[in-house]
């Protein structure tokens, strides 16, 4: 009896398929083409650099101490090394937004939505 060559084939690639699915999964990379995503120390995305930035801006921006801005959240921007961070000031009854970079030079400090 011959077996037909394309159902050989086809009965190969269907046993790779099984055997694949039925594999554990794995960790992804740490690294993927050479861009490693940052570590998140307490909630945060973004270095404690780029919040202290911040947190000096507002600080400067709504003449309240320092120790009166609290970062609450941040994003990481579409481009690398540029975050978002939203602070809360005391005094104010909305949020605030600052657009800073890995190194914290801080672009723009505006009223959270």
């Amino acid at each position: 009896m011959k077996i037909d060559p394309f159902l050989k084939a086809a009965a190969v690639a269907g046993l790779g398929l099984l055997v694949t699915a039925c594999a554990p999964p794995r960790a992804p990379p740490a690294t993927i083409d050479g861009y490693k995503p940052p570590a998140i120390f307490g909630g945060f995305m973004s270095p404690q650099m780029s919040r202290t930035g911040c947190i000096d801006a507002a600080s400067r921006y709504y003449k309240v101490p320092k120790q009166d801005v609290t970062p609450t959240s941040d994003q990481q921007s579409m481009e690398d090394g540029y975050y978002v961070v939203t602070l809360a000031v005391a005094g104010q009854s909305h949020p605030v937004n600052c657009s800073v970079n890995e190194n914290g030079v801080v672009s723009d400090v505006v009223r959270a939505p």
